[in-house]
């Protein structure tokens, strides 16, 4: 291994402690994807985890974050739990999914990273929160998404990693932002894609590494990007892939990490490669798999984590590592991948037995350390809500009108078709339809409803099941990210959404227990 100079040594230290797990949106086939494979191995600090066919998870690597009740040190895969779909560690706590949804947590927990209100060090999971699609865990905090699109963050907020607008620590979830599809937590920072394809940074941004042109912490999130499917946040440095495969990355460059050639750190997005599918980023090394397979990896490479059979100090342009690779989670300085064929590869820094081949030796070569790993992640079950029949009168422009509506987790949501049954010819008239080949509901304000039959029919008494309306929805053309929930075939919104969308005012007399809409006046929030 080359001797560091002492300014590379103490950027190391700076850095020491940060592990960096990679989450990843899903690649639509324009990009060449292979497959679904996402979310079934995380590469953490000193810990590796991996996701079984059967579900059940498995982890080796450092005690007391491994989540099998114990602190002593596995150097061979153990099983966890069973029912996983996904899982995220960070730098020594970890999450994983079950395939009801429910998000489950364990590990150091100093700052509340765990999410259960405590500090204490949890050595087995513990239940954290429900309807949670994906999860993300930085170094000492934590992000996850639930079923309605929103996100939720927790833990140390140092530099405004939660996104809150604060820097204080959190030790429960506290909602952040609607409309997210993907998150990556980092080390002091955290991205999101929301699900019209904008990226967004918050956090820690001393080299450049949240990529807007500045050099400043945000304590809430600012946009950086459009047209992005993946994002990876690694310790001062980060990349992201656009829709149309391209490779793009930012932030911290000393070790080549960014991958342009070059060893200067950019506080703005750097174009890297083509046809890439999925980009993790380590503490500070790069992989990346292209559209054949093939694995690809640049950066720091003191113990071996490049994985290209030598202990170079740096690479600042891609080095060709495997074939085959479907998906790949870069650790602090080791790293893990899974082939086509379902086989799980691990190499770099083995000093706790996070590479898993039943020894602490440094592996500078893949070695392959289990089989049958999951490459095609379940989605979680749908959620199911409760919908109690609104016992509220509602007044349309002052005249009672008995609708079939619902109350979902505080909220008033009526069948959209009629709400547009009833305002049609008014001033705030808009009509419904579908568009069943690209499973999407299409409203058009000014239009007057057409009507398919079936309006304003009772669903009969009592609570009924509710999950969340999956379709897109388009207004006058352009995708919106609305609520909106299943009842017995029918789709039923936020009161207060389509009032918004359609500027009409909708009231609430607490006293009289009455919900009033109006379609003479604007919309304002309630």
């Amino acid at each position: 291994m080359k001797k560091l100079s002492a300014a590379k040594r103490t950027i190391s230290l700076m850095a020491a402690f940060a592990i960096w797990l990679t989450l990843f949106a899903f690649i639509p086939a324009s990009v060449g994807a292979l497959g679904d494979a996402h979310f079934t191995i995380s590469a953490g600090a000193q810990c590796t985890f991996a996701i079984k066919n059967d579900g059940s998870l498995w982890a080796w690597g450092n005690g007391g974050r491994l989540g099998d009740g114990t602190f002593v040190q596995k150097e061979s895969p153990v099983k966890i739990m069973d029912q996983a779909i996904q899982v995220s560690s960070g730098s020594g706590h970890a999450l994983a999914i079950k395939s009801d949804g429910s998000l489950w947590a364990w590990g150091y927990n100093l700052y509340g990273q765990i999410g259960d209100g405590t500090t204490d060090w949890r050595t087995s999971p513990v239940k954290i929160m429900d309807h949670v699609v994906q999860v993300s865990a930085g170094e000492y905090h934590t992000l996850a998404i639930k079923s309605d699109g929103s996100l939720w963050a927790w833990g140390y907020n140092n530099h405004g990693q939660i996104g809150d607008g604060t820097a204080e620590n959190v030790l429960f979830p506290v909602k952040i932002m609607d409309g997210v599809a993907r998150v990556s937590a980092g080390y002091g920072n955290t991205f999101a894609i929301k699900s019209d394809g904008s990226l967004w940074a918050w956090g820690y941004d001393g080299f450049g590494n949240l990529g807007d042109g500045e050099t400043e912490d945000r304590l809430s999130p600012v946009k950086i990007m459009d047209q992005v499917v993946q994002v990876s946040a690694g310790a001062y440095h980060t990349a992201a892939i656009k829709k149309d495969g391209s490779l793009w990355a930012w932030g911290y460059n000393l070790y080549g990490q960014i991958g342009d050639g070059t060893t200067k750190s950019s506080d703005s997005p750097v174009k890297i490669m083509d046809q890439a599918v999925q980009v993790s980023a380590g503490s500070e090394y790069t992989l990346a798999i292209k559209s054949d397979g093939s694995l690809w990896a640049w950066g720091n490479n003191w113990y071996g984590q490049l994985g290209n059979g030598i202990t170079e100090e740096e690479h600042s342009v891609p080095v060709k590592i495997m074939d085959q690779a479907a998906y790949v989670s870069a650790g602090k300085y080791h790293a893990a991948a899974v082939k086509k064929d379902g086989s799980l590869w691990a190499w770099g820094n083995n000093e706790f037995g996070q590479v898993g081949d039943g020894t602490t030796d440094h592996r500078l070569d893949p070695a392959r350390i289990t089989d049958k790993v999951a490459l095609v992640v379940l989605e979680p079950q749908p959620a199911v809500f409760t919908a109690s029949p609104t016992a509220s009168t509602v007044l349309v422009n002052g005249e009672k009108v008995a609708f079939d509506a619902y109350n979902i987790e505080g909220y008033n949501y009526f069948k959209l078709r009629d709400l547009a049954y009833v305002l049609s010819g008014t001033e705030k008239q808009f009509d419904v339809g579908w568009d069943g080949e690209n499973d999407a509901i299409t409203l058009k304000s000014g239009k007057a409803y057409t009507a398919v039959g079936g309006e304003m029919a009772k669903g009969g008494a009592g609570n009924k099941s509710a999950t969340q309306t999956t379709s897109k929805i388009y207004l006058d053309g352009i995708e919106i990210s609305f609520v909106a929930y299943n009842i017995e075939g029918n789709n039923y919104f936020k009161l207060r959404d389509i009032g918004e969308a359609f500027d009409f005012g909708v009231d609430w007399d607490a006293a009289a227990e009455t919900i009033a809409i109006d379609t003479g006046k604007g919309y304002t929030p309630g």
